[in-house]
C-alpha cells in the first residue's frame, strides 16, 4: 500500500495550515520549514488573501510525487 503524498490540513482558530510531506520537492519551496527535513507548510490567516495559482501548483505538484510505502 502507498500513501499519497498530496498534502494534509491542520484548521487552528486564526489560520489554516497546509503540509506538505515532501515539501521540499516543489519548486518554489512552501516558506515554512518543519522539524522534519522534507516537509514544508504554508499558514494561511483567517484575513490573509491567498496565491491561489502559487496553492494550486503546490497542490498539483505535490499530487504528482510518489507516495509512500506503508
Amino acid at each position: 500500500m502507498r500513501a499519497t503524498s498530496s498534502p494534509s490540513f491542520r484548521c487552528y482558530t486564526r489560520y489554516v495550515q497546509v503540509q506538505f510531506l515532501k515539501g521540499t520537492s516543489l519548486d518554489p519551496v512552501p516558506p515554512k520549514a518543519s522539524k522534519h527535513p522534507e516537509v514544508r507548510y504554508l499558514d494561511i490567516g483567517q484575513d490573509e488573501d491567498v496565491d491561489e495559482a502559487q496553492l494550486r501548483s503546490w497542490i498539483e505538484q505535490a499530487s504528482a510525487l510518489p507516495g509512500e510505502k506503508m
